[in-house]
């Protein structure tokens, strides 16, 4: 039977994070892509791989001839492993006209994917060539087993995390070196990764260049160890239940944590009600901040302690919780879920990874607002006790910071230009911790068409080493991390605030284009230099002055209380009123910014609509600080009250592009910086992060022409360009730039420091030599790099020209494009998940407890189609428009215009269900608004 279901009900397929909409919709390129002839695996729910190989993609759908003979519909998601170039393109083309040439669907209750058959000699080949690929990878498994299966054994570290590439992972399992490696050994490795379900599991932000996560010895030690008690503890029941004798069962260390789990049961939910949808109820009680003089608005009573059996326990039951955490295997599942049933308090339950929330909160082991998915085991972000190798490095670091704030030595102190009494105005909200960028306008004597635009950002490089332990931190951190409850940064926020984040003298890099009205670029400079009068003004007052007629979200949905107002840092003065002389600067600015858009539309700049509407939400906890949860629990505590969450309410309709000059100023002008630095890169041939885009060539390009048809059908025939990375020169589609490299953010992003670094190399070289650099002259790949200027040498003009004149080679810059993807990745899924994860709390505690009222339905953007059995009719993920909150919707069958809703449509929807357990809002459309329309002034 064609029944497609094993992929489906694939347990590596149950995380939140994976399960969102079913149509590819990165936005970005990972440096490859499927090909006819490519070769894939997929496992399925017993843990077999079956094999396929890639023939096209139709309708937005990926179509395979597998290994059984048959065309089939897969995801990228089922797809768990990749050799690319496998069989010849040509041998696909005798079986491509029995591949569907539209959308396919499953047949009836039969199937769960669409799959069909077709003659099995044209496809001959293909199916040979799959058999032998199978066979040799058999036989080298076979011959490698002892090594294979105890893989686990052989590359973890006693008590870190590891992180390896499949090609690392195989060299230090078989013991080979990489020109050995070839895709049957890897294929071979990846099979036995997958035979170590959660000890070893694959990055799933990548199926081109798998990393993998390893799980320490001493985390294998422990989960070890609960499944042996709770065998033990089941033969104790079976034995129970056969009315035989149960000696010692008294003193099991499974027995005795079942017992205190039901006092603390009892005991929670005499304070909050449990939940269907894994999560706790609120508490009846509310406290304001600062109320009794505590500053939290909740109160914890301590209830019980843990020794060190239940810790061990506890440990395996916070991990099956993790989001991103995946424990795949039915052994792993079947002991969380027989804990929890043998506490006989949940019995009503279906019980699966997010049920292990629901106890974890009873327990009073986490609270019931806690984000699980700040416990990331890619991420381990300090603070939380995951890794103690990783929580002493931030230590160090924040020790070496406080040893070299007295001593910092300016690299650039000799091309350093004070920019005097030049109003530099830093557009930021009032909240913001660093200030990365500020920007100037300045008037050309006897012109009144022509302006100096100076972008001016925080300069960390020109006082910091490439290589020292501060900047080794950031780069291993990729970027800030941002949740609502908390921001995780990659230098710590004393030292940046106190010596980097712009105010009035401090050191900049100055990005600057000296432009006229028409747009025109008509000369460019990067300086260092220092800022004097910094001005603050916040994003509403701007955008007041620019768009009179803007007012903000004046609607809201709060639960737990009011909202305490906003306030600014210490020693930061916000301008509420703008000047005359702002006034004339901004107008002028948004004028050249005007131009210049217009210049960029000539390139094929496209604007669109922000599908993905911005989500306005606050979480307070108090007036101080919360601090992260810790891994290691040894109490167990009752939480009194709850965070108090608010979500604005917005009117913007998401099928209209307004015009950003007025809305977003700042953003054009850091597009601009970029711009201009990569510009100044490419004609150097310096190696950076260039940023650009991708198309799929199988479909058509969304252009500048037709991307007002890109919606409803036209959807399924047209691709929008995906960002994509390089260490040289890429066309930005979107943006309709030839090279642009982000540099505005240095102490949010490294790939920002990366580039300043570059640069700064480049003038200190230029400088001292009088003329530009070429790096493919001046920096072979071969070469040393030069050291950075030290306190006692303060002018690197004077070192010898041995040595590369840049800090980063291409080689540095490929690897760290590379490894740094999968960080990406997850720190942007991390990101949206956790605001996802307030935003479902809120609507789950309006939704169910009534504390706060809800509109009776919603305005909800249809994004993709889900694949689902035709019983459980049209399924749309989407997003209510308003809230910018992820969505299921449901269009039950009678809806009105049903049959005009589509992708990018816009349905009046009322919620249904509000499920924590895999945050999803789920929604039922009741009627269409509008169908997709771009609208706007930049439409």
């Amino acid at each position: 039977m064609l029944n497609g279901r094993d992929a489906w009900d694939s347990p590596w397929d149950n995380s939140p994070f994976t399960n969102r909409d079913e149509l590819e919709m990165s936005s970005e390129f990972e440096g490859d892509h499927l090909e006819p002839g490519d070769l894939v695996g997929r496992l399925a729910a017993d843990g077999l791989f079956s094999l396929a190989i890639y023939v096209q993609s139709v309708h937005k759908q990926k179509q395979f001839y597998t290994d059984r003979g048959n065309w089939r519909i897969c995801s990228l998601r089922e797809i768990d492993f990749v050799v690319k170039n496998f069989a010849p393109p040509e041998l696909l083309d005798p079986i491509k006209p029995y591949f569907p040439n539209s959308r396919a669907y499953a047949r009836g209750d039969l199937q769960s994917v669409p799959e069909g058959g077709l003659p099995r000699p044209l496809g001959a080949p293909l199916l040979t060539m799959m058999a032998s690929f199978e066979e040799n990878l058999l036989e080298f498994y076979r011959v490698n087993m002892s090594l294979l299966e105890d893989i686990h054994t052989i590359v973890a570290d006693e008590s870190d995390f590891l992180r390896l590439s499949i090609e690392e992972l195989a060299m230090k399992v078989l013991g080979i070196e990489e020109s050995q490696l070839n895709s049957i050994n890897l294929f071979a490795v990846h099979k036995a990764v997958r035979h170590q379900p959660f000890l070893i599991e694959k990055d799933f932000s990548s199926i081109f260049r798998p990393t993998y996560l390893i799980q320490p010895a001493r985390i294998a030690k422990v989960v070890h160890q609960v499944i042996t008690w709770v065998h033990e503890h089941q033969e104790y029941c079976t034995r129970a239940v056969m009315a035989k004798d149960n000696p010692g069962i008294k003193d099991h260390p499974m027995h005795r944590f079942i017992l205190k789990a039901q006092r603390l049961i009892a005991r929670s939910r005499k304070l909050r009600s449990p939940t269907v949808v894994s999560c706790v109820g609120p508490s009846s009680q509310k406290f304001r901040p600062g109320q009794d003089d505590k500053p939290m608005v909740y109160r914890e009573l301590l209830t019980e302690t843990f020794n060190d059996k239940d810790q061990a326990i506890l440990e395996f039951l916070q991990l099956y919780a993790i989001p991103t955490v995946l424990m795949p295997s039915g052994t792993l599942q079947t002991a969380a879920s027989h804990i929890m049933r043998a506490t006989g308090m949940y019995n009503y339950l279906g019980l699966s990874e997010s049920s292990s929330r629901l106890f974890l909160q009873e327990l009073g082991v986490i609270a019931p607002w806690e984000n699980l998915a700040l416990l990331d085991q890619t991420l381990l972000l300090p603070g939380h006790g995951m890794s103690l190798f990783n929580e002493m490095r931030w230590e160090e670091v924040e020790e070496a910071c406080k040893e070299t704030q007295d001593s910092l030595t300016d690299s650039m102190q000799h091309l350093r230009k004070d920019w005097g009494a030049l109003p530099v105005y830093c557009v930021d909200d009032i909240t913001a911790q660093e200030i990365d960028d500020g920007v100037s306008l300045e008037r050309i004597e006897g012109s009144d068409d022509t302006f100096w635009v100076h972008i001016h950002v925080a300069n960390p490089t020109a006082f910091l080493n490439h290589d020292g332990l501060i900047m080794e931190y950031a780069a291993s951190r990729v970027a800030t991390t941002y949740a609502p409850e908390r921001t995780y940064p990659i230098f710590p926020s004393s030292f940046t605030q106190s010596h980097f984040s712009l105010a009035a003298g401090r050191p900049t890099i100055t990005f600057s284009a000296k432009m006229n009205l028409q747009g025109d670029i008509i000369e460019t400079n990067i300086t260092n230099g220092t800022v004097n009068n910094v001005i603050s003004i916040t994003h509403g007052t701007l955008r007041k002055f620019l768009n009179p007629e803007w007012k903000p979200a004046s609607k809201s949905l709060t639960v737990g209380g009011d909202i305490l107002p906003e306030s600014s840092k210490p020693g930061k003065n916000f301008r509420d009123v703008l000047s005359t002389e702002d006034q004339e600067n901004f107008t002028v600015l948004r004028q050249l910014m005007l131009a210049f858009r217009s210049q960029r539309q000539k390139a094929g700049a496209m604007d669109m609509p922000n599908l993905r509407a911005n989500t306005s939400l606050t979480v307070q906890m108090g007036t101080l600080p919360v601090k992260p949860y810790e891994m290691q629990v040894n109490e167990g505590h009752s939480m009194i009250g709850d965070p108090i969450i608010c979500l604005q309410l917005q009117d913007d309709d998401p099928h209209e592009i307004r015009d950003q000059s007025k809305d977003y100023l700042i953003s054009l002008l850091m597009n601009l910086a970029g711009h201009i630095a990569g510009q100044f890169c490419a004609a150097r041939k310096i190696p950076v992060v260039y940023d650009g885009t991708w198309y799929d060539p199988e479909y058509g390009r969304v252009t500048h022409e037709n991307i007002k048809d890109f919606g409803g059908q036209t959807f399924y025939g047209l691709v929008m360009p995906r960002s994509s990375s390089s260490s040289s020169p890429i066309h930005h589609h979107m943006l309709g730039l030839g090279a642009y490299v982000k540099s505005t953010s240095p102490l949010r992003r490294f790939t920002d420091v990366i580039a300043h670094y570059q640069i700064e190399a480049a003038l200190r070289f230029e400088n001292k030599h009088g003329r530009q650099l070429d790096a493919a002259i001046d920096m072979p790949e071969s070469s040393t790099t030069e050291p950075q200027s030290t306190e006692s040498d303060p002018d690197p003009a004077s070192k010898p020209s041995t040595l590369s004149p840049l800090p980063f080679t291409v080689s540095d810059l490929d690897t760290h494009i590379i490894s740094s993807h999968p960080i990406r990745a997850r720190l942007r899924q991390v990101s949206s998940f956790s605001t996802q994860h307030w935003a479902c709390l809120l609507l789950f505690r309006a939704f169910y407890f009534r504390e706060c009222e809800l509109p009776p339905t919603f305005p909800c953007l249809l994004r993709t189609p889900r694949n689902v059995p035709p019983r459980e009719g049209t399924v749309f993920s989407g997003a209510i428009a308003n809230l910018g909150v992820d969505c299921v919707v449901t269009i039950p069958d009678g809806c009105p215009d049903k049959d005009r809703m589509d992708v990018f449509g816009i349905v009046d929807a009322r919620i249904i269900a509000v499920d924590m357990a895999n945050l999803e809002v789920k929604m039922e459309a009741i009627g269409l608004i509008k169908p997709f329309e771009r609208t706007g002034e930049w439409a």
